[in-house]
């Protein structure tokens, strides 16, 4: 779990220091003061040898395509598009300290390997014959620990397309999932991992979570629907009907607990958290996130724009639990960002003598 972080020359943070984060944290800010932003860094932190890494951040902006080229594709990524400049993510996880470290590299020579030390990203639908070999744009990750020493990969732009090469096989990322504001999730993608956790036996889990805010749901089950799959639940009617049709609440839901029982000692990322959820419903999906978090040792980390959220996680969230809470306020002044973090007490005291704190 990280506790501490700090990142330099990533989007818009020249450096920026978050001094506290626990199981549960949730951010807060005004809008473009770096939430989202972030969000990427941990997700980029977690998600280190994945080839996408850095396209899922255009698609979960809503951005559809982007041109074939690092001035397009990596730019965007460093502090004021500079890719002279190098990116640092440093994470306290747990007792250890840990540094990702990314630079561009544009004269990179992929060397000569098995077709298993590379991971395949994104390729262009066309590829000339007569190209002459190249040297491939890279951006180079280094990532340093105490257990390891200078793990490196290159995420690689060349004529092959996009791919990951890792130039030693211990290098490991975690499970991380992000849970987009702009982006809706995939009800296949949660059918499919409601599936994985149904063969373990551990589906009724799942029922007991969303029975928080759905009293009446009896069972959930995954339903093929031609080519992709939907999961139904039993509510008391004649037939089982999609979760969708219960509300956006349960849906949210069930997107989160699902990601947070998949992502076991990993991360998951919930940007707006509020979206969908009406704030009746609010406190008790806090109330099950928390529980969910600790059952399956998870850190989930999230954005708000509203008061109602922050207020309800403070209701929300479990007594016993309340010490796995914190808050974390974003400022930017003078394109200087800055990070103020409450605990579950500290911010008692600022909603019950009505402090601004979002």
């Amino acid at each position: 779990m990280i506790t501490k972080l700090k990142i330099e020359g990533f989007k818009g943070f020249e450096e920026l220091e978050v001094s506290r984060l626990s199981r549960i944290s949730l951010l807060g800010g005004r809008n473009n003061v770096g939430k989202t932003s972030i969000l990427e860094a941990l997700f980029m932190f977690h998600d280190r040898l994945n080839p996408q890494m850095i396209l899922r951040q255009f698609a979960l902006r809503g951005v559809g395509a982007i041109s074939f080229d690092p001035e397009s594709m990596w730019a965007p990524v460093f502090y004021n598009y500079d890719l002279n400049k190098k990116i640092s993510i440093v994470a306290a996880v747990n007792s250890d300290e840990e540094k990702m470290t990314i630079k561009f590299n544009p004269h990179y020579v992929l060397p000569s390997i098995p077709a298993t030390a590379m991971r395949p990203g994104v390729k262009p639908t066309q590829i000339r014959t007569d190209q002459k070999p190249e040297p491939s744009f890279a951006l180079d990750l280094v990532y340093d620990s105490k257990k390891m020493k200078n793990q490196t990969a290159h995420l690689l732009m060349g004529v092959g397309g996009i791919g990951i090469h890792i130039d030693k096989a211990s290098m490991e990322s975690r499970p991380a999932a992000f849970l987009g504001a702009r982006v809706a999730t995939n009800p296949s993608e949660d059918a499919q991992k409601f599936g994985q956790l149904d063969i373990l036996g551990k589906q009724d889990k799942i029922v007991d979570f969303l029975r928080i805010i759905e009293p009446n749901l009896k069972s959930l089950s995954s339903v093929a629907m031609g080519d992709s799959s939907l999961i139904h639940g039993d509510i008391g009617l004649s037939r089982k009907i999609p979760v969708s049709y219960m509300g956006d609440g349960v849906s949210r839901l069930l997107s989160i607990i699902l990601a947070i029982a998949t992502a076991n000692k990993g991360i998951v990322i919930v940007d707006e958290f509020e979206n969908g959820i009406h704030y009746s419903a609010m406190s008790k999906i806090w109330e099950a996130v928390s529980i969910a978090a600790r059952e399956y040792d998870c850190q989930v980390i999230g954005t708000t724009h509203s008061y109602e959220c922050l207020e309800a996680a403070y209701k929300g969230i479990p007594e016993d639990l309340r010490n796995d809470f914190s808050y974390v306020r974003v400022d930017r002044t003078d394109n200087k960002t800055t990070a103020k973090c409450f605990d579950y007490e500290l911010l008692k005291v600022a909603i019950e003598t009505n402090m601004e704190v979002r």
